[in-house]
């Protein structure tokens, strides 16, 4: 199993980071640096950003994507990732380009922590994210650790430094039927 880590080049969390891991592939890749966007100011995270955040119980920083927000539904089940934004309507199914042969048996999800159980759906709480690596398989993340309260996420991605590039990779967002 692989975490993906930072390695800080800079002060806090603003400035240049090197990705350890694959649990954001395709997305980004190990060894890539990425940059946080230093001047951006208080920041409010959205469905689908790239984020660095210190996840509860951990020290090192790590790169996830914001899944659920405050009031959305979220679950994983036969390996997939769900959302239903606003609780309401219909599941969509978190589609990425990742295939990790490597990767462990899909985890079902969600108990009301945000992590583990029977992939039945939960409401994100107030003030709490649920977040995924873009590669499930490998990925550390929500489903293991739960919510990841608002003040753990640090800043969006902004910038690819090395290859340079955006970090705008958005998965689609699929109904499931």
């Amino acid at each position: 199993m692989t975490a993906l880590t930072l390695t800080a080049a800079g002060l806090g969390y603003g400035l240049s980071m090197r990705v350890d891991g694959r649990s954001m592939a395709p997305t980004l890749a190990d060894g890539e640096r990425v940059l946080t966007n230093p001047l951006a100011g208080d920041y409010t995270p959205a469905r689908l950003d790239v984020v660095v955040l210190s996840p509860p119980g951990r020290e090192a920083p790590a790169v996830k994507r914001v899944i659920g927000v405050p009031g959305d539904q979220v679950r994983a089940d036969d390996g997939r990732i769900l959302v239903r934004p606003g609780g309401s309507g219909p599941w969509l199914q978190v589609l990425t380009a990742a295939g990790d042969a490597w990767g462990r048996p899909p985890r079902q999800c969600c108990e009301p922590t945000g992590r583990g159980g029977t992939g039945g759906g939960v409401t994100v709480p107030p003030g709490q994210y649920w977040v995924i690596g873009d590669n499930p398989a490998v990925s550390e993340d929500s489903r293991e650790y739960g919510w990841v309260p608002a003040d753990r996420i640090k800043a969006r991605l902004w910038l690819r430094l090395w290859p340079l590039g955006s970090v705008d990779t958005t998965p689609t967002l699929r109904p499931v039927e």
